[in-house]
């Protein structure tokens, strides 16, 4: 599978969750925030895994992963439709955007200084300018219309549209599979993460300027098409068909979720809980993914140019995560299933060592002594200070029987 980078995700923890989940009873293994899940593809799959999270592109990449019904797209043939279908979009767009285009390209390689600098501004007012028009014309340019000259330039912006005009139009014709339309919108999720002019998520793209020049013509000169037949050769399901069968995938709130399956007959035998530990909500640094599998030319505001009305997670809120962690366990616990949280010491919940051990005993039988990891913290792209500091990642059990030895 293609790698994606993801805040806050558990890789160096997941070995541990894994390990931990074979003193559990059997059954599915539940990824109550589940991001890339990383901790899902760990314990897969020895256990059927349940993912949730709130953000659509964990959804379709959870269900690509843990729910298709053949191991990989034909990425020959995805490839070669959706270039021959794309190419109709991409000529059109790029003769309706003939002459920044051409100065584009004339300065990527050769140009000076403060000519490569000031295209980039150029390009944002020359397409807001002109977005009635070209959105009135074209289906396919949202990329082109909102982001040329920020996170992308003009001809990888052509160049995101046209792939997603490509996939779009093989399924409506048939050619391809609604799983294969799946692998490649993610395969445009992992050439958008690849190209764009930011610092590894979304928060803000880089403003050109002479310290930084060379990183941004270097992200500039990427090519769209080819990043995207590389992550799209690269895309792989986990597991086999008959286990992947089993699985689930849910897509919201996470106390919500827990209220759902707490009414229905299946159940899980672990849920893991890795919820936000910071006030910085991660919709913010991942709304360009979501608008690429969403393509619903989204009003955005802000420097980063963030989607109207996204997710926020109350995890993130100072006045609400006690609550929220409260709700979370309560629900968690009439479940029947155990409950493994990962938390720092250092997250917005304050006295977590203490508090989540609390919570758990009023909904649990068993509660064990908190495991104790030291842990680098990426700080978000430096935005703090350090770009990474050192924590003590705390992973906490508790579960209704005793626990097997």
């Amino acid at each position: 599978m293609a790698d994606f980078t993801y805040m806050g995700t558990k890789k160096s923890l997941a070995d541990t969750i894994s390990a931990l989940c074979g003193h559990h009873a059997p059954g599915p293994f539940l990824d109550l925030f589940s991001g890339i899940s990383a901790a899902g593809s760990s314990v897969a799959p020895s256990r059927q895994i349940w993912c949730n999270d709130a953000q659509i592109f964990s959804r379709i990449l959870t269900e690509a992963l843990f729910r298709s019904t053949v191991d990989r797209p034909r990425s020959d043939h995805v490839a070669a439709i959706v270039r021959r279908l794309g190419d109709d979009n991409l000529n059109a767009l790029a003769r309706a955007a003939k002459a920044p285009l051409e100065e584009e390209l004339g300065l990527l390689w050769d140009g000076e200084a403060d000519e490569q600098i000031a295209i980039q501004t150029r390009q944002r007012e020359d397409c807001t300018m002109r977005r009635a028009d070209l959105e009135g014309r074209f289906s396919h340019c949202l990329f082109t219309t909102r982001y040329a000259g920020s996170y992308f330039g003009l001809a990888q912006a052509i160049q995101l549209d046209a792939i997603r005009y490509g996939a779009d139009q093989a399924l409506e014709l048939g050619f391809i599979s609604d799983e294969e339309h799946r692998w490649a919108l993610l395969a445009l999720c992992r050439s958008i993460a690849s190209i764009s002019n930011s610092t590894g998520h979304f928060a803000q793209y880089l403003t050109p300027s002479s310290t930084n020049l060379n990183r941004v013509l270097g992200k500039r000169r990427r090519c769209a098409w080819a990043h995207w037949l590389r992550a799209l050769e690269d895309m792989c399901a986990i597991g086999d068909a008959d286990w992947r069968a089993g699985n689930r995938v849910f897509h919201g709130d996470a106390v919500d979720v827990l209220k759902e399956i707490h009414a229905q007959d299946a159940r899980p035998a672990i849920i893991y809980a890795d919820p936000p530990y910071t006030n910085d909500q991660y919709s913010r640094y991942y709304h360009l993914l979501e608008t690429a599998l969403l393509y619903d030319y989204p009003a955005a505001d802000g420097k980063g140019l963030y989607r109207e009305n996204r997710f926020r997670s109350s995890f993130s809120l100072a006045r609400n995560v006690d609550d929220s962690f409260a709700n979370m366990i309560s629900e968690a616990g009439q479940t029947g299933a155990s409950l493994i949280v990962s938390y720092p010491s250092n997250g917005l919940l304050p006295d977590s060592l203490q508090r989540i051990p609390e919570l758990m005993a009023e909904h649990f039988s068993h509660v064990l002594d908190p495991l104790v990891i030291p842990y680098k913290h990426s700080t978000l792209g430096a935005s703090k200070g350090r770009e990474k500091e050192d924590v003590e990642e705390c992973i906490f059990v508790a579960a209704q029987t005793p626990l097997a030895a």
